[in-house]
């Protein structure tokens, strides 16, 4: 709970961007952003104001929190969530419990370190401090560069296969993270683990920072800014000790509350040998096509991103919220970069309402000749011939589709396919083994 409430007061300075992500946080993290964290600044700035009489103090902070709860108790449904996050948050912003609590952690931490560097000079404080210091400049650099050569020195396997990942994600989308003018504000240990053999030695290192952090893409030979954030922000390192040292095994967003993270999701991408993170913000979000047209950078956000390698070629899973505070339209979305394009096509899955009310504008509208498909399926195109060689609008491929439990659409924009629902019960297993009828369809 700590952790989350921590994370969530963040989300106010900062909300994406980052050497190793993006920002933005789960649907859940309304009840903390609207009820928790307004009565928790108000107790706060009392207890700073008022800090000589706490009974004044107490009346005037849990006064106006009781009226602003009962608003929300009064509204119904999930506002009695709301009312409860509002009432905790005033008295913890009165007492100061979190800031109590998380000193008590970052000591205890502490003490952790200085008993296991008596008897183990591989803990001492002072040198591991400045090895996490190290690292952290030398990833920022190597990351805005795409230098893996580097990274893979510094960094476990598994990290280390990831972040290759991601940033062949980045190549992909014709784009790069560039950190600028870092400096770091606080670092220090939250958190050891001290095994008997040393084989599972882990320190998790809170750092916060400031930086010049932009997302960078070339379009037509020509690099543009996407976006910038120049905000402060908080990530957790996490370092195992291996035969090479201390190496860096995860860094953690300070945006990723664990109420975001999809345990079920985590589990399918160690089964299938891919990778998850709980939340890439807005790093990976698509720049063009119709799915993408009302995504906006430092607002829309992707979640439970799971990447990997298949038959050769790069696939993404993943949750995507144009608005994230509309829990109404959010996608589940499975997408591969193909060797070769198809300019724009979309085949789009009828539904009470279209998903889009006219031909979009560039596009052509075509009637296939299959008559149980044109009931199904709107068809446009930018290019009308591609269409004709696209594998996917196959009967057996598309009756496969139509067979499943929701409504599931196709994107192509130049060489990338999405297929995409929003449909709140898709799940990954199923948007999985359809990304691999379509491999097979297309004889990838």
């Amino acid at each position: 709970m700590l952790s989350h409430i921590l994370v969530m007061t963040e989300l106010f300075a900062r909300a994406g961007g980052g050497g190793s992500g993006g920002g933005g946080s789960g649907g859940g993290d309304i009840f903390v952003l609207i009820g928790y964290l307004p009565a928790h600044f108000w107790g706060s700035f009392i207890r700073r104001k008022i800090k000589d009489n706490i009974a004044v103090a107490f009346f005037v902070t849990i006064v106006p929190v009781l009226l602003y709860a009962g608003a929300w108790v009064f509204v119904g449904g999930f506002g009695a969530v709301v009312g409860i996050f509002a009432i905790f948050g005033g008295f913890a912003g009165l007492y100061g419990w979190f800031g109590k609590a998380w000193e008590k952690m970052r000591g205890q931490a502490k003490k952790d370190i200085v008993a296991a560097a008596s008897v183990d000079p591989a803990w001492d404080e002072k040198q591991l401090t400045s090895h996490v210091q190290n690292v952290f400049m030398k990833f920022q650099s190597d990351w805005s560069n795409f230098n893996f050569d580097s990274i893979k020195t510094y960094t476990t396997q598994n990290y280390s296969t990831h972040t290759h990942l991601m940033l062949a994600a980045l190549h992909l989308r014709k784009r790069r993270n560039l950190m600028q003018d870092i400096k770091i504000t606080e670092l220090y240990p939250v958190n050891i683990t001290d095994s008997s053999d040393n084989s599972e030695d882990k320190v998790r290192y809170y750092i916060s920072a400031s930086a010049k952090d932009s997302i960078v893409e070339n379009f037509n030979g020509e690099e543009r800014t996407l976006f910038t954030d120049k905000s402060s922000f908080f990530e957790f390192w996490t370092f195992a000790r291996t035969e090479g040292g201390w190496m860096l095994d995860s860094i953690r967003q300070g945006t990723v509350s664990s109420a975001s993270k999809d345990s079920g999701i985590e589990q399918f991408a160690k089964s299938n040998n891919l990778y998850y993170s709980a939340d890439w913000g807005w790093l990976l979000l698509p720049s063009r096509g119709q799915l993408f047209g009302s995504g906006k950078f430092g607002k829309s956000d992707i979640n439970n991103h799971v990447i990997g390698v298949y038959n050769n070629l790069l696939i993404e899973l993943y949750t995507y919220a144009p608005d994230p505070h509309r829990s109404d339209k959010q996608y589940t979305i499975a997408q591969v970069a193909l060797p070769k394009r198809y300019d724009s096509v979309i085949v789009e899955a009828k539904k009470g309402r279209s998903l889009f009310h006219r031909t979009p504008k560039g596009y052509n509208k075509l009637t296939l000749e299959w008559p149980d498909f044109n009931k199904r399926y709107n068809v446009y195109a930018t290019n009308v011939e591609q269409v004709t060689a696209f594998e996917l609008l196959h009967p057996v491929f598309m009756e496969k589709l139509f067979a499943l439990n929701y409504k599931v659409s196709i994107e192509v924009v130049e060489n990338v396919v999405y297929l995409y629902t929003d449909d709140i019960s898709a799940d990954y297993i199923s948007m999985y083994a359809i990304l691999q009828d379509a491999f097979k369809e297309m004889r990838l």
